[in-house]
């Protein structure tokens, strides 16, 4: 047989064989590619709950967003690429002018150096604080102040700055106002007390003198209402002092230097040892004051206005004692000056550090209402804290801390 009739013959048979095997492979591939489908139709329908969910996420972040009581927005490159309806309104834009705009043109120009220092650094990861205050600028050309949270995040692949963004121009203007109005009560306090000094200074020459020279001609009661009067005289010069001292508290430069605190309390009871053995007060003292950064002046004036203070609600109480003590308690150096005088009621007790709140003294007479608001000012300016434990009829117990981490310089 030829070859060409041997090729004839085979040919049906192979052709045959091909196709089924072809029609096996198309079977397998239908039925893996079947399953396949079927599978990720499975694997969709346990997803469908999550997409809504997110679908529905997304929905609420965007009214979020949009409905935000503070302007939101995205910097990138130092551009503005994503801005709330309320930003807009806050610099005077539409959405679509702020869009693409240069970040620096929303803010003041005295103020684009801090903003742009800290752009900067947040994106080149640097610690910078994420919240702060700067002046910022409309599109009229007004002046505005802004505080400012910034976040670093990812958008659309690339580093930028997500930033939250309210209007507090009109706590400033508030702020600014206020100050205007201590400093011209400052400045009244200051005038008052000056005028009063002269005329007070002459009550006092007169009255003791007319005690001194006459005091035996006046009578029992001449005697009595002058020696008021001498009372009276010395309050007034009390609360003078005290008004002028309040007055230039702002004006105080601070001069921290290291302290050995015993040697200030030394001599604030040397300055009140008349008082303390008129009254005859028994004082307690520890014997481990450390050395103090801080104003010797000023902390000085704290141990005497509060130990002065004790004198005064524990001089009419039976057996009066007063105790100075200290405690070392962690970044702090804390104070106190504990008494067993009248007490202090609970509601009244953030009053009295009040300016002009005083406290109801024994047999009815009242502090000059400005020794413990002084004494929060200074200690507040050291960055410390004051506050008082107490119950009626139970004495007192006031308490102050100083910061350790002071260093020794000059501060205003």
């Amino acid at each position: 047989m030829k070859i060409e009739d041997r090729e004839k013959a085979v040919a049906p048979g192979l052709v045959v064989n091909i196709e089924r095997i072809f029609l096996m492979i198309k079977k397998r591939f239908r039925e893996e590619f079947e399953q396949r489908i079927a599978r990720i139709e499975g694997e969709v329908s346990k997803l469908r709950p999550f997409a809504k969910e997110l679908e529905e996420s997304e929905e609420k972040y965007a009214k979020l967003v949009e409905n935000s009581p503070t302007g939101i927005y995205i910097d990138q490159g130092g551009y503005i690429v994503f801005a709330n309806e309320k930003l807009a309104n806050i610099y005077g834009y539409t959405r679509e002018e702020l869009i693409g705009i240069e970040s620096w043109k929303l803010v003041h120009p005295e103020d684009r150096p801090l903003t742009n220092d800290r752009r900067k650094k947040r994106l080149r990861g640097k610690k910078v604080a994420s919240e702060y205050e700067a002046r910022g600028l409309t599109k009229q050309g007004y002046t505005i102040w802004i505080r400012r949270r910034n976040t670093n995040i990812e958008y659309q692949g690339k580093p930028a700055i997500l930033g939250n963004a309210v209007d507090i121009s009109r706590q400033k203007m508030a702020e600014e106002e206020l100050r205007k109005k201590n400093e011209q009560l400052k400045n009244f306090i200051r005038i008052i007390s000056h005028d009063l000094k002269n005329p007070l200074i002459s009550v006092q020459g007169f009255s003791t003198r007319l005690l001194k020279h006459y005091g035996e001609k006046l009578g029992k009661k001449g005697k009595t209402y002058l020696e008021h009067v001498l009372t009276s005289g010395h309050k007034m010069e009390e609360l003078v002092s005290d008004l002028l001292t309040w007055a230039n508290m702002g004006n105080i430069v601070y001069r921290f230097e290291d302290t050995p605190s015993k040697d200030i309390i030394k001599r604030v009871i040397k300055e009140l040892d008349h008082d303390l053995k008129g009254y005859d007060i028994e004082l307690v003292q520890e014997d481990n004051f450390p050395v103090l950064t801080c104003d010797e002046k000023r902390i000085y004036q704290v141990f005497l206005n509060l130990v002065s203070n004790a004198i005064k609600y524990t001089r009419n109480t039976n057996s009066p004692r007063i105790e100075i003590g200290y405690r070392d308690v962690q970044k702090f150096h804390e104070f106190y000056v504990e008494d067993n005088g009248i007490g202090i009621e609970p509601k009244d007790q953030e009053r009295i550090f009040e300016m002009f709140q005083r406290g109801k003294g024994g047999k009815g007479e009242e502090g000059i209402g400005l020794g413990l608001a002084i004494v929060q000012k200074i200690i507040g300016d050291h960055g410390g804290n004051v506050w008082v434990e107490s119950e009626k009829n139970k004495g007192a117990i006031f308490y102050f801390t100083v910061p350790k981490n002071l260093t020794p310089n000059t501060k205003k």
